[in-house]
């Protein structure tokens, strides 16, 4: 069987860790390897994770990094991610994991089919849809249908909006990607700390004019903590209120991003997506404000997205 592995940084999770283990234990796909980080937890994590690897299914395993590297100290999500992810070894496939999630048992399985039918050299990310639950796991609702993309449908979609959009490639706890797209993602330079993994992955394979599948059958229950923030969850004027303290951080992602996009992949992506890329990292805040092309997909969206390149944000 193909080497699957799953990515997980864990902090303060105990009331949650034993749900998403019992879920990876029992998944039909057998070949699995769990690469988790602890990120300073001050609850029993730790105690948790070394509890179960020694009672893993055959097939299966635990490798807490931090035993190796005696490095338990906090830095923060993104950071301890991007460290574990720096330690990985090859495998044919890699799914995030979320600590608080609940898997269904053919996760994996699916999503290992659904990216073997492409050949290995071309990049593949896999989302699959879920449930968005409340932290007991009330189910709330599923997401929309979407289309999945084929790399020569990718050629036609707009880098910008890719970008422009952050999660356009899902939720890092529904991606799964094969090992071309962990090269061309993860292994091709630094970028920088700040900057969402699972938005820079889709970013990639974007730009790279990977494949992008979309499973529609839900796999996964998607813990929504109180003070998690939607878009959706307030009306009217209330909901841009909070979009606009969102997207301060979702700017700075982009300002980065785009930075770090351009250095390592300009010189690989057609002639239209680096004219957006040299555009977008310049300082040319009205010819961006004027970008003749839809960078959001409302246009309520469209307008306030605008103003904020306008007000020099991006």
């Amino acid at each position: 069987m193909k080497k699957v592995v799953l990515i997980t940084s864990t902090y303060n999770g105990a009331n949650y860790l034993p749900a998403m283990l019992e879920s990876i234990a029992a998944q039909t796909y057998s070949n699995i390897d769990l690469y988790v980080r602890d990120d300073g937890s001050k609850d029993e994590s730790v105690e948790i994770l070394r509890r179960y690897r020694e009672r893993f299914p055959e097939g299966k395993r635990i490798i807490l990094v931090n035993e190796s590297d005696q490095d338990w100290k906090n830095k923060g999500s993104h950071q301890s991610y991007r460290y574990l992810i720096s330690r990985l070894p090859d495998a044919d496939y890699y799914l995030f994991c979320d600590q608080d999630d609940v898997w269904k048992p053919d996760k994996v399985k699916r999503a290992v089919a659904a990216m073997a039918r492409y050949a290995p050299d071309i990049p593949v990310l896999y989302v699959h849809n879920y449930y968005v639950c409340d932290k007991d796991l009330h189910v709330e609702h599923t997401l929309p249908k979407r289309p999945s993309i084929s790399p020569r449908e990718m050629r036609r979609i707009s880098l910008a909006r890719v970008i422009m959009t952050g999660t356009w490639g899902g939720v890092g706890m529904a991606q799964a990607f094969n090992r071309r797209l962990m090269e061309l993602t993860f292994r091709s330079g630094d970028i920088t700390p700040t900057v969402a993994v699972d938005c820079w992955i889709s970013w990639v394979v974007a730009g790279m004019n990977g494949a992008l599948i979309y499973d529609r059958k839900p796999l996964a229950w998607y813990r929504r903590h109180p003070g998690t923030f939607s878009s959706g969850d307030a009306g009217g004027l209330l909901r841009y209120r909070d979009w606009i303290r969102h997207m301060q951080r979702h700017c700075d992602n982009i300002v980065y991003g785009l930075r770090d996009y351009k250095r390592l992949y300009g010189k690989l992506v057609s002639a239209d997506r680096a004219a957006f890329l040299t555009l977008f990292t310049s300082r040319r805040r009205l010819q961006k404000f004027l970008y003749p092309h839809r960078l959001r997909d409302s246009l309520p969206d469209e307008i306030a997205f605008r103003l904020l390149i306008l007000a020099g944000k991006i």
